[in-house]
């Protein structure tokens, strides 16, 4: 193709290959290489691959290694993953990088809420409250109802509030710049829990970094997914999927669960380990 005067650029990207391999001179692979000749556990990494089909290979190492109990390298996955079509394509990493960042030194010290949309038949267009410990990664609170206004934007901040025995000064709570966050009842009701409210930029979703990935992850393993009859369905699935959450593997924390690092933070003795 480059030889008749097509570019080089435009072949790459078409056969979803890099520019170097068009220059690469052929060559055989030895009579023993290739995904023939599989490695005792190759089975299993497959097996957590196919039932976790949106994650990249970091992901699969880890949940790999939990489940033979044995380091998985991400290498072998890699090459254990493309050998059988299982590996997942990734996005443009050439983003605008943000000039500053916070620092978070202790559970229910930073929150993020937002909130998104999911279909169900019976009841169309459900909204999803969900708020998000950037500390542990946790999720400390979560509704879903048939409107989006700042009564339950409220009744999910009080839920989550009484449920982890929030004092006055305690929190911070970030949200975006929607008009049930920006209302006046929201924000005199933060105010009268003691509760600083944080907003981040217009049009800058990095700001509530938290909670954005936080709902990226559960549209791709979650609501994409799955179609729910009623507003039950949805609210079934998604405590189910919550659960599964907190005792997954989460790369921000150095591929422990936030159920694990709740526990630690919980525990001096715990922590020290884990440090």
């Amino acid at each position: 193709m480059v030889a008749t005067g097509r570019k080089p650029a435009v072949v790459a990207r078409v056969a979803r290959v890099s520019r170097q391999a068009l220059y690469r001179p052929p060559s055989r692979r030895p009579a023993g290489a290739g995904p023939g000749r599989g490695r005792p556990g190759d089975a299993a990494i497959v097996e957590v691959a196919r039932a976790n089909p949106v994650d990249g290979t970091r992901m699969v190492a880890a949940l790999a290694s939990r489940e033979l109990g044995v380091p998985v390298n991400r290498k072998r996955v890699q090459r254990v993953m493309r050998a059988h079509g299982l590996l997942q394509r990734s996005r443009n990493t050439d983003r605008r990088r943000r000039p500053g960042y916070f620092r978070v030194t202790r559970p229910d010290e930073l929150w993020h809420m937002d909130m998104t949309k999911v279909w169900t038949a019976a009841h169309g267009w459900v909204y999803l409250h969900v708020i998000v410990d950037c500390c542990t990664r946790r999720v400390a609170g979560w509704t879903v109802d048939v409107r989006t206004r700042t009564t339950e934007a409220i009744g999910c901040v009080e839920a989550a509030v009484l449920a982890h025995g929030i004092v006055p000064e305690q929190l911070t709570l970030g949200t975006d710049n929607g008009s049930q966050f920006t209302s006046r009842d929201f924000r005199k009701h933060l105010s009268a829990r003691g509760i600083t409210h944080r907003r981040g930029g217009y049009r800058d979703p990095e700001s509530q970094a938290f909670i954005e990935s936080w709902f990226g992850q559960f549209k791709k393993r979650c609501a994409w997914r799955t179609e729910w009859e009623t507003i039950e369905d949805a609210r079934t699935a998604i405590a189910a999927y919550v659960e599964t959450y907190h005792h997954r593997p989460h790369s921000g924390l150095g591929y422990r669960t936030p159920t694990e690092v709740a526990r630690a933070w919980a525990d001096p003795d715990l922590q020290t380990a884990a440090t």
